[in-house]
């Protein structure tokens, strides 16, 4: 009985709202309660995902503090910023002193693929203008296909200052495995010494 009753309480009090506020006033508080719960909705997640992101911030910033990155200082006029670049580029390439130890890596790699390396021509031009030089080195290869493409790519890959200017292939008969390669490699060296 007190269930009834306080079924005929709240369906009194809805019908004395609805007399007050009217249809147009019940649609905007019905549309305010939806608005509240879409809100509640979307809200707990997006409290969730904030507290994962700073989470995330305080363990970068706290990895920073442990491995601080160099400081870059701050370039005042774009000639020092192109100055500054220049230098960072030229202090990729080696310089000349290290040229002996970029060949002995060259022969050492065509040693380990079985390639047997002939005499070459070498030849180290310099123009006036730019920061390095070219040193050119024809090296001749005997060997298998396979072989050859594996060097040339262990080439590049060992030495970043180092270019393949051409490749020529030449086969004695059809029925010979290994081929007679040319391998033109330019070296690029840094003309003033670090």
């Amino acid at each position: 009985m007190a269930a009834s009753v306080d079924f005929k309480w709240l369906q009194w009090a809805m019908r004395r709202v609805q007399y007050r506020l009217g249809w147009p006033g019940m649609v905007l508080a019905a549309l305010l309660a939806a608005t509240v719960c879409l809100v509640a909705v979307w809200l707990v997640p997006l409290q969730a995902e904030v507290a994962q992101l700073q989470q995330q911030l305080q363990a970068q910033e706290a990895a920073l503090r442990l491995h601080p990155q160099p400081q870059r200082q701050p370039v005042s006029s774009p000639e020092q910023a192109l100055a500054h670049e220049l230098a960072e580029f030229d202090a990729r390439f080696s310089g000349i002193q290290q040229l002996p130890d970029e060949l002995g890596v060259l022969f050492r790699l065509a040693e380990g693929h079985g390639l047997q390396v002939v005499k070459g021509d070498y030849s180290l031009s310099e123009k006036k203008q730019g920061s390095v030089r070219r040193f050119e080195a024809n090296v001749p290869v005997h060997g298998s296909y396979q072989s050859v493409k594996a060097l040339v790519l262990d080439i590049l890959d060992a030495l970043p200052n180092v270019a393949l200017a051409e490749l020529g292939f030449e086969r004695g008969e059809a029925m010979e495995n290994e081929v007679k390669t040319r391998l033109r490699l330019v070296f690029f060296i840094r003309k003033r010494a670090a």
